[in-house]
């Protein structure tokens, strides 16, 4: 009877890979995701202050328009529609002065 040779081939194990492209992709993300935080903690900061602006012309518009209104200027810059009433442009400018103070308020609390 013949005899049966039996022969094994040893293959070096690599570490898998797998784990170690998830733990990239895991570092990786989640740096972005703090830059993104980190950039719009910015960027809200950066808006809130630009709103100061933004309230003080609105609340000149309503003013101008209230003006008008009572002739003591002779005309306003809207002379009819919507925009040409001084109850609109207090309400704009109160709008945009309590998100502005929310923006504020949020940004500050984060950083």
């Amino acid at each position: 009877m013949p005899e049966t040779r039996t022969s094994a081939i040893a293959i070096p194990a690599e570490p898998e890979r797998s784990a170690t492209v998830l733990q990239s992709t895991t570092t990786v993300l989640s740096r972005t995701a703090a830059w993104a935080g980190d950039t719009a903690q910015e960027f809200g900061a950066l808006l809130s202050v630009l709103m100061g602006p933004a309230v003080f012309s609105a609340y000149a518009f309503a003013f101008w328009s209230l003006a008008a209104n009572l002739g003591w200027t002779d005309t306003f810059l809207f002379a009819s529609g919507p925009l040409s009433n001084w109850l609109v442009w207090l309400g704009i400018a109160i709008l945009i002065n309590l998100a502005a103070s929310v923006l504020r308020r949020h940004t500050e609390a984060d950083s």
